[in-house]
């Protein structure tokens, strides 16, 4: 076999048991919560000795990250999408920026375990530099899906833009821990009717 031949079909085994040990932390997660993340764990379910998911990722650490960067991602392609629709459908930035919101709400409904990972991983204070920013970059990421549609619903740039953005972030944060833990609807509130108020109350470009 040709060496450029041997090195792909390598590179494909290694890129197919990265996800095979990440689908793994996923199912860990799912059933028993982020707290049930170990290497032991995860290795169980993937069907794997420990020292085999050590030769992927580094710790549990970076194997919880690239699970949170991978559902960030998915959250990120959903919102995105969700505003291209509105978009494509003659409807007004406004109406993409709340699109784009309300589909962020959808897409973690139900998936309280990573939620509870993702918090946990962005609160986290002694993550390693680099994990640090992996995790930093996909939420930056998220947030500019809400980025270009409120700039073009608001007129706002710069400065005034990102603070709008970053408190719409927030509050869809908390509207979805608020809402898991079935406080909102003890409440009498409902996250989308939060949402729409709050979304009714930026400027109009």
């Amino acid at each position: 076999m040709p060496a450029a031949a041997s090195e792909k079909r390598r590179s494909a085994l290694r890129d197919h048991k990265r996800k095979a040990i990440l689908a793994a932390a996923r199912r860990v997660c799912d059933a028993d919560g982020p707290e049930a993340l170990t290497i032991r764990a995860v290795a169980a379910e993937a069907g794997y000795a420990a020292g085999a998911v050590y030769s992927y990722f580094g710790g549990i650490d970076e194997l919880a990250i690239a699970l949170t960067a991978e559902e960030l991602g998915h959250l990120a392609r959903r919102m995105r999408e969700a505003a291209e629709r509105a978009q494509e459908n003659k409807e007004s930035p406004a109406e993409a920026l709340a699109a784009a919101a309300r589909e962020a709400l959808k897409a973690t409904a139900g998936n309280a375990p990573h939620v509870r990972l993702a918090g946990r991983l962005m609160s986290a204070e002694n993550l390693p530099a680099d994990l640090d920013r992996a995790v930093t970059g996909r939420v930056i990421a998220v947030l500019e899906t809400l980025g270009g549609p409120l700039r073009a619903a608001t007129g706002l740039e710069g400065e005034a833009a990102h603070r709008e953005i970053l408190t719409l972030a927030a509050l869809l944060i908390g509207l979805r821990v608020l809402d898991a833990s079935g406080r909102l609807g003890a409440l009498g509130f409902t996250a989308e009717s939060l949402l729409a108020h709050r979304l009714a109350a930026l400027p109009e470009a």
